[in-house]
């Protein structure tokens, strides 16, 4: 069974839980037992955070544990002492979560199995999705609805993010920003930008998502081969295209596309929106001279004219122009460039992660009123 059909088994589910009920104790538990439930393991963005959650709670003396319908991942090194139960698909996904002190439902779909188990309290892990940001239907709608309803406490990854649900679902939330793996992005300090005879642009993201805008900015690039004959394109995709031609970096390693970014100039996001865009992060870690549009969730990192420059959406001709620019400007790369790292910077692991278990140690104080 595929994820769209396990989706659609949970949108038929009736609704028969009623928001939870927490009562407060007296208990402060410094080792946390922490239980994800992910739908989704495959290469994305949202996949790697949660993953690299798992692997920094754990490595910090914490026991955790990932339930999900998905495979293991391959593509990511998880910790061996993260448990990974894959559920079989006809059976309850409440009934393989273990004993634990915190429930994280990384998606809507499996906060209603989180809350069903009675084992835990439940926070909702919200990265973004088209029900946050697209027109959805109103059934799809009041099901997302009803399952945000139940849950006690909702966490996600920018202001942008918080704005959104606080306006379609009207709940609160609380902001943990994402964080680099700074063993895999970071800068190549004997690069120099301004020295280069070609010009390197790379761009992350499938033709299969239109919100990430992938048909347009190769659109834009064809242009600028035409102008530029030192243009070197980096497409790096979860798939090998079928309706675009040009040639594409399918399903790289983590280290590769690390690698990939260091020695890039101008990296390139033309997406509608992003909850954060943590690959836009990742390039600027790198030293890439970041181009983007305002995805909403960049709005925490970058800022136009200092660290990028921020393209109209759905504008051609805006993107072909300040790429031109930025090719034709050593001098304007390198400074945004290098504001660009420094503002990276921020972004570390080690402050997310102790800001995220201080969060859930105060969610753990609690537990299920029966």
């Amino acid at each position: 069974m595929d994820i769209k059909e396990l989706e659609k088994i949970e949108l038929e589910r009736t609704e028969k839980l009623s928001p939870q009920k927490l009562k407060r104790t007296n208990s402060r538990k410094e080792v946390l037992k922490i239980t994800y439930l992910m739908v989704w393991t495959k290469v994305c963005g949202g996949s790697k955070i949660i993953l690299e959650y798992a692997n920094r709670i754990q490595e910090r003396g914490h026991k955790v544990t990932i339930v999900s319908y998905d495979i293991k991942p391959k593509w990511f090194n998880l910790d061996s002492n993260v448990d990974f139960i894959q559920v079989p698909e006809n059976e309850n996904l409440k009934d393989y979560i273990p004993d634990c002190d915190i429930i994280v439902a990384t998606s809507w779909k499996n906060i209603y199995a989180g809350i069903e188990s009675k084992k835990a309290p439940v926070v909702f892990f919200e990265q973004g999705g088209s029900h946050l940001f697209d027109n959805i239907s109103n059934d799809k709608k009041q099901c997302v609805q009803n399952r945000i309803s139940l849950v006690p406490y909702i966490h996600t990854v920018s202001s942008y993010a918080k704005d959104e649900i606080q306006k379609r679902y009207k709940r609160d939330s609380k902001v943990i920003g994402n964080a680099i793996d700074e063993k895999i992005f970071y800068p190549n300090e004997n690069r120099m930008l301004n020295k280069k005879e070609e010009i390197s642009i790379t761009i992350i993201g499938s033709e299969e998502f239109k919100f990430k805008g992938i048909e347009g900015i190769l659109k834009a690039v064809k242009v600028l081969k035409q102008r530029y004959d030192n243009i070197k394109l980096n497409w790096i995709t979860q798939v090998k295209p079928e309706k675009n031609k040009e040639q594409a970096i399918v399903n790289p390693q983590q280290i590769e596309i690390g690698n990939i970014l260091r020695e890039t100039d101008i990296y390139i996001c033309n997406s509608e929106y992003e909850s954060f865009g943590l690959p836009t992060l990742e390039a600027m870690t790198c030293g890439a001279t970041v181009v983007t549009t305002d995805t909403g969730g960049m709005r925490d990192f970058v800022k136009d004219n200092f660290n990028a420059l921020v393209i109209n959406k759905e504008d051609k001709e805006d993107m072909i122009k300040k790429v031109a620019m930025l090719i034709e400007d050593a001098e304007l790369r390198t400074k945004l460039s290098e504001n660009g790292i420094r503002t990276a910077k921020k972004f570390n692991w080690n402050t997310i992660v102790n800001e995220m278990i201080e969060y859930y140690r105060e969610i753990a104080t609690y537990k299920v009123e029966e």
